[in-house]
């Protein structure tokens, strides 16, 4: 495996996170409803149980990965996200649907934070790499699971979680010896102090991505449902639009690499955030193809970036032994917003009776974070100066 091959090979942990673990679930969601007789909040707990693993995973890493390191904890993510996911389509039932997406969730926790953390010993590249790899999940995910709908009914939703828990073991397994080829950026039993307080700006807008960014990524499509466009088959629109969001996400890396390289401050995450609002908010100001498409694509370049920036965030301003229990924190916060976000915009949507209510929302929240972002500058006193001690 070159080093060359070695981010897009630990990407895969990515894909199955994110691609497959939380973003299939808004393009199986509609089927699942109408079989099941799901309500907008049923449909929202179902991603918050997700959520909720997310953040429990979260806080597990933050415990634990000083003690057992991002190898064993990686390792363990994304062998238990996959498991979950096949076990997905292997029930009808609510409460073992809750269990899954829950330990799913838990799983995809450890597989993201560890992989983020060992993606930045690679470098900045690497990290980038990294998180667009969720685009692999996006872009197969998009181009099959419409055409099953359309072809065997909403019944068969039962059959494309079990095809995505195929698909996510192969990719888990070549994950998981990239990274044991990557050093491991601190020592077990060790840990290594650092201050949240100067990062608050950033953690905070990463918080609000969470709880804004994830009601789109659950509801898009069912929106899409309630807005068809005339004359267009569904899939076509569905299967246009998760391909285009996917391939956006494999092409973000070259698109946002100048503005990444070499950046200590907010401005990254600003920047990624600014494009996901105005992506987000785009079906509901121009409710028409063009629109949609436009709109997958925007959110398609900015959406896996926001990680990206807060990882690069980490990498820059935190010595390197710190770096995983810094984003073990960082993502306990994105996974609180995460699991607030499905359930209230499913609450507003089902008060209001329209959708947009809860996706407007959620692009407001996107806003307001991004003018976060903005405000956070370099963490000069935690970066050691060129003669090794830390300025003051």
């Amino acid at each position: 495996m070159t080093p060359a091959i070695l981010p897009w090979a630990l990407s895969g942990a990515a894909a199955v996170a994110v691609g497959f673990a939380r973003f299939a679930y808004a393009l199986i969601l509609p089927s699942m409803q109408l079989d099941l007789s799901l309500n907008y909040a049923q449909a929202g707990w179902l991603n918050t149980a997700n959520a909720l693993g997310y953040l429990l995973g979260s806080l597990v890493t933050v415990a634990t990965v000083q003690r057992f390191g991002n190898h064993r904890l990686f390792t363990w993510g994304a062998m238990l996200t996959a498991v979950a996911l096949l076990l997905t389509g292997l029930t009808r039932d609510f409460t073992f649907l809750t269990i899954y997406r829950f330990l799913a969730g838990a799983g995809a926790a450890g597989a993201f934070i560890c992989g983020g953390v060992l993606a930045g010993v690679l470098g900045t590249r690497a990290i980038v790499i990294f998180f667009s790899g969720s685009g692999i999940g996006m872009l197969s995910t998009g181009a099959l699971l419409p055409w099953l709908f359309e072809l065997a009914g909403p019944q068969a939703w039962p059959w494309a979680w079990v095809v995505v828990g195929f698909v996510c073991i192969p990719l888990s397994a070549l994950a998981i010896v990239a990274a044991r080829k990557v050093e491991e950026p601190g020592i077990p039993g060790h840990s290594a102090a650092w201050r949240w307080q100067p990062c608050l700006p950033e953690f905070t807008a990463y918080f609000l991505f969470g709880l804004g960014y994830i009601a789109y990524m659950t509801f898009i499509i069912a929106w899409l449902r309630q807005n068809p466009v005339p004359g267009v088959l569904p899939a076509v629109v569905t299967s246009i639009m998760w391909s285009l969001l996917g391939s956006m996400t494999l092409l973000a890396p070259w698109v946002w690499h100048r503005v990444f390289n070499g950046r200590a401050d907010g401005l990254p995450m600003a920047a990624t955030m600014v494009v996901l609002c105005g992506g987000a908010a785009l079906p509901m100001a121009v409710p028409s193809l063009a629109g949609v498409w436009l709109s997958s694509a925007l959110v398609g370049v900015s959406v896996l970036m926001v990680p990206a920036a807060a990882t690069s965030f980490v990498k820059a301003n935190l010595p390197k032994p710190a770096w995983g229990s810094a984003l073990a924190v960082v993502t306990s916060l994105f996974a609180i917003g995460q699991t607030i976000g499905p359930v209230a915009a499913g609450w507003l949507s089902d008060h209001w009776g329209s959708l947009s209510v809860g996706l407007g929302a959620s692009a407001a929240l996107l806003f307001a974070g991004a003018l976060i972002a903005l405000t956070q500058r370099p963490c000069q006193h935690l970066q050691p100066r060129p003669g090794g001690k830390k300025a003051p």
